[in-house]
C-alpha cells in the first residue's frame, strides 16, 4: 500500500481537481532515482491511481484527459505546424521568445508546457506492465478519437502531397495519378471499418504507393539539386504517413499505447528546437552543394603533365589581370568617394576581373582548394582504396603549387611593367612614399597581423565556394540551362540557337560568376563591415599581393629609396600568404564536405596519417609536376586521364 503524500492530499482536495498540477507533482520525482528497487516517479505514479481510486475521480480525470484537443495532442505532437523550413522555424524562434495563451485545458499545449525531455520518454517505456494496464485503459481516448485524428493527418498530408513543388518532381506522369489523391478516402474508410479486410488492404496499399512516390522523388532530387522547402516536404509526409499508421492501430486495437505515448513525449521534447528542424533538410543541400563545388573542382586538378602545365598558363594569365586589378584598386581607393560607394567601386573592379578570367579561361589559385576539398571529400565516400585518395591529395597539393607559382611569377613582372610604363610616362612611380611604404610593410609576415589576415582571407575564399556551390545546385534544382534553351523570350529574342548556347553558357559558368562575384563582395565588405563594429581587419591574397609588391617596389625604385631587406620579408610573407590561403579554404571546404557526407573521424585521421607517410618518402610527388606516363584515377568510377 503506497504511503500517503500530503502534497498529493492537498491537489486532490477540491471538487474539480485540475490535471496540470497533479503532472508536476508527479513530474518532479526523479525517474531514475528508486526506492526499494522502484524509481520515486514511478511510486509516485502508483500513489496517483490509488489515490483517484480512492476517491472515485478516475472517470473526472478520463474526462479531462479525453479533451477536445486530444485530436491535436496525437495529429500534431512532434510534427511541424508548417510546410515550409522558412515558416516553421521563425514561428520556432517566435515562440521561444514571446508567450502565447493557449485554449483552456489544451493538451497539446499543457504537453508543451511541461517540458519533457528523453528521461521521460525512456521512464515511459520502461514501466511495468501492471502500470501499463491500468493507465493505459483510463487514459486510452475512445476510437472515434483515434479516426479523426487519423482523418485529419491525411487531409494535411494530401494537401501537402499534392502541391504543386513536389508534383513536378515527375513531370511524365498525370497530376490524377498522385496516390495522395487516395489517401484521404483510404484512411477515412480503415477508420470506419477497422476490421474490414478490404478496408485494410485498400489502406495498405494506398499507403505503399504513396511511400514508393516519396522515395522516387527523394531518388529524383539527388539528381537534380535540393531545395530545402522541398527537402522538408518530403521529410514531413513520411513522418505524417508513420502517425497516421500507428493512430489507425490503435483503432483496431493494435497499438502499443506506452510506446506512442514515449513517441509524443520525444516529440514535444524537439518540438520547438530548431537543431532537430535544420538537420535533415540543411544536411541534404550542403551535400548537393558541396556535389556541384566538387563537380567545378575537378577542373581545377591537374592528373597529368599536359594538365599541369596547362593549368600554370591558365595561372599566368590569371596573374597578369590581377597586375591590373591591383592597379586600379589603390587609385579607386585614392579618390575621395563615399565608403559606400569606395566599396561598390573596389567591388565591381574585382567582380569584373575575376569575370574576365573565368571567360577566359584563367585561373585564380586561391579560389582552387576549396573546390578541390569536395572533390575529395567525394573520393573518400567511395572508399575506393587510401592509395587513389593518397594520389588525388597529391594531385591536388602540386595544382596547387604550379597555380600559384603561375599567378605569383605572371603578377609581379606584369605589375613591374606597369610600373616601368607609368614612371617612362610621368616621371614618377603608380604609388605615392606613403602607400608604397604601406603596401610593402602590409606583406611582412611578422610585423602587423599579416597572418591572420591571409588565415581570414582563406575563410572569405571558402564562403565563395559554398556560393558557387549553391548557384550551381539552384542553377540544377530550376533546370536553368533547359529553361533557357526552350524559352519562347529567348528565342524571341537570340533565335533557337542563341537560345541553346545561352542555356549552354549559363550552365558553363553560372557557378564560376556567382563565386567570383561573391569573393568581389566579400573582400571588399566584410573588412568595411569589421570597421563599422571598431575591427581592423584587412585582406591577404596572395596574388593581389605579390602585384601590390611589385608596384610599391617600383614606385620606391623610382623615388630612389629601395629597401631592399623590406622587399624579401615580403617575399617571404607572400609564401606564407598563399600558404594560408590555401589551408583555411581548403580544411574548411573538407571539413563542410565530410560533415555533409557524414564520413567518421577514423577515416579522416587514417587519410591524414598516409598523406605524412607518403609526402616523408617522396615529397616532390606532392610539389613537382607528375612524371610522364603517370595516370591518376579519376574521382569518378570508370573516368581515368592519362
Amino acid at each position: 500500500m503506497p504511503l500517503p503524500d500530503p502534497r498529493l492530499d492537498d491537489l486532490l482536495s477540491s471538487a474539480t481537481p485540475s490535471l496540470e498540477p497533479l503532472l508536476r507533482w508527479l513530474l518532479k520525482a526523479s525517474p531514475v532515482h528508486s526506492v526499494d528497487g522502484e524509481a520515486r516517479r514511478t511510486t509516485r505514479l502508483r500513489r496517483l491511481h490509488a489515490a483517484l481510486t480512492e476517491r472515485g475521480l478516475t472517470a473526472l480525470l478520463a474526462e479531462e484527459w479525453n479533451h477536445t484537443s486530444a485530436i491535436r495532442l496525437l495529429a500534431e505532437t512532434g510534427l511541424p505546424d508548417r510546410t515550409s523550413l522558412v515558416g516553421e522555424g521563425f514561428l520556432r524562434v517566435v515562440d521561444r521568445i514571446i508567450p502565447r495563451l493557449d485554449s483552456e485545458g489544451d493538451l497539446y499545449a499543457l504537453l508543451d508546457r511541461l517540458e519533457l525531455n528523453e528521461a521521460d520518454a525512456v521512464w515511459i517505456e520502461g514501466l511495468p506492465e501492471d502500470l501499463r494496464i491500468v493507465w493505459g485503459s483510463l487514459l486510452a481516448p475512445p476510437p472515434a478519437t483515434w479516426v479523426h485524428a487519423a482523418r485529419l493527418l491525411a487531409h494535411r498530408a494530401a494537401a501537402v502531397g499534392l502541391s504543386r513543388d513536389i508534383l513536378s518532381l515527375d513531370p511524365g506522369g498525370s497530376d490524377a495519378d498522385s496516390p495522395f489523391f487516395n489517401l484521404s478516402r483510404a484512411v477515412r474508410e480503415r477508420g470506419e471499418r477497422p476490421h474490414d479486410p478490404e478496408a485494410r488492404l485498400a489502406w495498405e496499399h494506398c499507403r505503399a504507393q504513396c511511400c514508393r512516390a516519396l522515395d522516387q522523388a527523394q531518388d529524383r532530387i539527388e539528381d537534380r539539386g535540393v531545395s530545402t522547402d522541398l527537402v522538408f516536404r518530403l521529410e514531413l509526409l513520411g513522418a505524417q504517413l508513420d502517425r497516421i499508421a500507428q493512430l489507425l492501430m490503435f483503432v483496431s486495437g493494435d497499438g502499443d499505447g506506452a510506446a506512442f505515448a514515449a513517441e509524443l513525449v520525444r516529440g514535444s521534447a524537439a518540438q520547438h528546437g530548431l537543431r532537430a528542424l535544420l538537420n535533415t533538410s540543411v544536411k541534404r543541400l550542403a551535400r548537393k552543394v558541396v556535389d556541384h563545388t566538387g563537380d567545378t573542382g575537378e577542373h581545377y586538378i591537374a592528373r597529368n603533365r599536359r594538365e599541369w602545365w596547362a593549368m600554370g598558363w591558365s595561372a599566368v594569365g590569371g596573374g597578369v589581370l590581377t597586375a591590373g586589378t591591383a592597379l586600379f584598386k589603390y587609385g579607386l581607393s585614392a579618390l575621395p568617394l563615399a565608403p559606400l560607394l569606395l566599396g561598390l567601386s573596389l567591388t565591381f573592379n574585382y567582380t569584373a576581373s575575376f569575370f574576365l578570367m573565368q571567360l577566359l579561361g584563367f585561373s585564380l589559385a586561391s579560389k582552387q582548394p576549396a573546390m578541390t576539398a569536395a572533390a575529395l571529400a567525394r573520393t573518400l565516400e567511395t572508399g575506393n582504396g587510401q592509395g587513389r585518395e593518397i594520389e588525388l591529395v597529391a594531385a591536388i597539393t602540386r595544382t596547387q603549387v604550379i597555380a600559384t607559382v603561375g599567378n605569383v611569377f605572371a603578377a609581379i613582372p606584369a605589375a613591374l611593367l606597369v610600373s616601368a610604363l607609368w614612371i617612362w610616362l610621368t616621371g614618377h612611380g603608380p604609388f605615392g612614399p606613403e602607400t608604397a611604404l604601406h603596401s610593402l610593410h602590409g606583406n611582412h609576415p611578422f610585423q602587423g597581423w599579416t597572418l591572420l589576415f591571409a588565415a581570414a582571407t582563406g575563410v572569405l575564399l571558402w564562403m565563395s565556394s559554398l556560393a558557387a556551390g549553391w548557384a550551381a545546385n539552384w542553377s540544377a534544382y530550376r533546370r536553368l540551362p533547359e529553361a533557357l534553351a526552350q524559352s519562347h523570350r529567348a528565342r524571341a529574342l537570340v533565335g533557337a540557337d542563341g537560345a541553346q548556347s545561352l542555356g549552354h553558357f549559363v550552365h558553363r559558368h553560372i557557378s564560376g560568376f556567382i563565386g567570383y562575384l561573391a569573393l568581389g563582395v566579400l573582400l571588399i565588405f566584410v573588412p568595411m563591415a569589421f570597421a563599422f563594429a571598431g575591427v581592423h581587419l584587412e585582406v591577404r591574397h596572395v596574388t593581389l599581393q605579390a602585384a601590390a609588391l611589385a608596384l610599391a617596389a617600383g614606385s620606391l625604385w623610382a623615388q630612389g629609396t629601395l629597401p631592399w631587406v623590406d622587399i624579401l620579408w615580403g617575399l617571404l610573407g607572400i609564401a606564407l600568404i598563399g600558404t594560408l590561403n590555401f589551408a583555411v579554404s581548403f580544411a574548411l571546404a573538407l571539413w563542410t564536405a565530410l560533415r555533409a557526407r557524414d564520413l567518421s573521424g577514423r577515416s579522416r585521421r587514417r587519410l591524414w596519417w598516409g598523406i605524412l607517410k607518403a609526402f616523408n618518402r617522396q615529397p616532390g610527388r606532392f610539389l613537382l609536376p607528375p612524371k610522364t606516363g603517370d595516370i591518376l584515377v579519376s574521382p569518378h568510377p570508370g573516368d581515368t586521364h592519362a
